[in-house]
């Protein structure tokens, strides 16, 4: 069940769902960035935030009590915010059981947690692109992609069984390398236009 899960979420984010707590400055080498970072968190009750920046600038935030992505005033014209409240809906879920089997994996279900997730794409004048995705787990780092090998690099014990789940699917794991190299970059151009032009 939870392989099946997997392969929807991954088709759902790269379908045009982003990720998103905190903010990015500016680069310094005249680049541009796109960060997207979730917080998923087991108290009072589960729930999912998922927040947006262009260079630093937020552009939406959702959440899983009013289940809607609210984009700031300035960015009010840059995107379907009804389908994209869906998907991050869809995406809430997901993430949420992932905290949940996480949990226990780890035996301790009855404490709070929070699992926080990072997605970063920078695109230079160079046109040189970078690009990131990792999750930290109470604060500390619990899983991150690595392009180059095209896995999933656990970085705490309990990391190991959601990496070989997230890479049941080799299509998925394809999937979120081409996502940072193109997608995320397409995104960020399609925001960086929209910023200009207003």
């Amino acid at each position: 069940m939870m392989g099946a899960l997997v392969t929807v979420f991954f088709l759902l984010f790269f379908s045009g769902a982003v990720l998103g707590h905190g903010s990015s400055r500016k680069q310094d080498k005249n680049c541009d960035s796109l960060m997207y970072r979730d917080l998923v968190s087991s108290k009072p009750q589960f729930s999912f935030r998922n927040i947006a920046y262009f260079n630093g600038e937020r552009v939406y935030q959702y959440d899983s009590n009013s289940q809607k992505a609210v984009p700031e005033p300035e960015w009010e014209n840059v995107e379907d915010w009804d389908k994209e409240s869906q998907i991050q809906k869809q995406r809430g879920d997901f993430a949420i059981e992932t905290l949940k089997e996480i949990m226990n994996i780890s035996k301790k279900e009855r404490d709070s947690h929070v699992l926080n997730g990072r997605i970063k794409c920078e695109l230079c004048q160079n046109d040189a692109t970078s690009g990131s995705w990792s999750y930290t787990y109470d604060g500390s780092p619990f899983i991150r992609f690595d392009k180059d090998k095209v896995a999933w690099i656990a970085e705490q014990p309990a990391a190991t069984t959601i990496k070989q789940k997230w890479e049941e699917n080799p299509g998925a794991v394809n999937r979120a390398k081409e996502y940072l190299e193109k997608e995320c970059i397409e995104t960020l151009k399609k925001f960086r236009d929209y910023k200009k032009a207003n």
